[in-house]
């Protein structure tokens, strides 16, 4: 006769194989975060990322609204608050029209490739420790004494790489690929007076989520169909 397990046996072994599996990302980020952290694992980091996410070395490119109006966003300071939290503030443009924000930037999990490249002929291999990236959440609140002023939210992408002194610094080593990119926006803008939402991203090198807007190979260039919406001035 067979013997047939108590379902109650069943759901105890059921219980921590589940846990193991919410332990792979653990927060639920939307669908372009998951398609960039795979072949990674969650890590532990103890740093001061504001170095990054202040980083000037270009400006960011970025839309708001469905027909890929283009938005300016300049990052003027951050300063970390506590292990995760972050103080920012900076400026935002949108058809000439300037707002003042100030919010915040929280990192919600840290990850480590688990397979890093080295740049062109391998010209980083042994010069670093590591090679990772952070997941975040950002609420920029822009000063609602302004026209049109309203509040930026979503998710934030960049990367990192940690030096053999333990530094964690930008993470340039791939600028050279035609897909590079860093510091990732992606979210929402809501209006203070409409209280209508706008979908919005803004990014170095490459704007995420940006549907046909970029068609450029080797750099970011506007689809001419856009053009019109503040892209012409380029």
């Amino acid at each position: 006769m067979r013997r047939t397990l108590n379902p109650f046996i069943l759901l105890l072994f059921a219980i921590p194989f589940l846990g193991c599996q919410k332990k792979k990302v653990a927060y639920d980020v939307p669908p372009w975060i998951l398609s960039m952290v795979e072949d990674s694992k969650n890590t532990g980091i103890e740093t001061d990322f504001s170095n990054i996410l202040s980083d000037k070395r270009v400006p960011y490119i970025g839309f708001i609204g469905s027909n890929y109006q283009k938005l300016k966003i300049d990052i003027l300071n951050v300063q970390k608050k506590d292990d995760n939290l972050y103080d920012v503030t900076g400026v935002s443009v949108v058809k000439g029209n300037r707002c003042n924000f100030h919010g915040t930037i929280d990192v919600i999990e840290n990850r480590e490739f688990n397979h890093p490249t080295y740049g062109v002929d391998d010209s980083m291999k042994g010069k670093f420790k590591r090679r990772g990236c952070s997941i975040a959440k950002y609420r920029f609140e822009e000063d609602s004494n302004q026209r049109g002023s309203g509040v930026f939210s979503g998710y934030l992408f960049f990367y990192w790489y940690e030096t053999h002194d333990n530094k964690i610094v930008y993470d340039d080593i791939d600028d050279h690929s035609d897909s590079y990119c860093n510091n990732q926006y992606v979210g929402t803008w809501q209006g203070n007076r409409t209280k209508k939402s706008k979908p919005c991203a803004w990014g170095q090198y490459r704007v995420p989520n940006s549907g046909d807007l970029d068609i450029g190979a080797a750099e970011f260039s506007v689809n001419p169909k856009y053009s019109h919406n503040g892209w012409e001035k380029e």
